[in-house]
């Protein structure tokens, strides 16, 4: 069989398509500060390492707002070691064209243009609705996480139900820091003491997660 090339330029390498950009994804904090004079958010962050290094191997590029997910447990070299790129807030939204944050930056829309936020709206609520026409006027589309449908195959993004478990076990634990006795039944060469009772409002997530917290610390709900 021959193995002449066909054509004079068959041995040059074969063409293949430019490398495409891969899309920056922007990961901003909350302005969360040990000093309450300082502090403008909370202690969460809105991308933790391991959800950014399954972006990465997706083909993204990850940038985070330096020492943004401290006070959620997670340093700047957490995020490097998946890949990330840490770099100041202004930076992250320069770069991205995809930025999230828990609450919406209202002050940094206008740096946005162009841009989309990924955050916590409540687009059917008076704050959020103040929160779509200022991104409207600055030129940002907004996804709502709180508009996710809630069905079973989007259960993972299911923020409300999320946060309200959160909030029935947060309410009872400071709860149980106020009333300062035992939760539980108690016999002791001291005396005896009865069980606390817990009055819970509601029978959401938020009040299912705070009966079985009580019931957990021996509680009489």
């Amino acid at each position: 069989m021959a193995t002449a090339p066909l054509l004079k330029n068959d041995a040059l390498p074969p063409a293949s398509a430019a490398a495409v950009p891969a899309l920056e994804l922007g990961c901003l904090g909350e302005g969360y500060s040990p000093d309450a004079r300082l502090s403008r958010g909370d202690q969460r962050v809105s991308m933790v390492p391991d959800v950014a290094e399954q972006l990465i191997k997706d083909g993204y590029a990850i940038n985070i707002e330096s020492n943004s997910g401290v006070y959620s447990g997670y340093s700047n070299e957490a995020y490097t070691a998946k890949g990330c790129r840490i770099m100041s807030r202004s930076d992250v939204i320069r770069r991205s064209q995809v930025l999230f944050q828990i609450e919406c930056p209202v002050n940094d829309l206008p740096a946005m243009r162009g841009k989309i936020l990924i955050s916590w709206i409540g687009r059917l609520q008076d704050k959020g609705k103040d929160i779509v026409e200022k991104a409207n006027a600055a030129g940002v589309t907004l996804l709502d996480v709180t508009a996710v449908p809630r069905i079973t195959i989007a259960q993972k993004l299911d923020v409300l139900s999320s946060q309200a478990k959160v909030a029935g076990h947060r309410a009872v634990i400071e709860a149980t820091h106020a009333f300062g006795r035992f939760h539980t039944a108690e016999m002791t060469a001291a005396g005896k003491y009865p069980p606390s009772q817990t009055f819970v409002l509601g029978c959401g997530v938020a009040g299912l997660a705070a009966m079985g917290t009580s019931k957990a610390l021996g509680s009489v709900v």
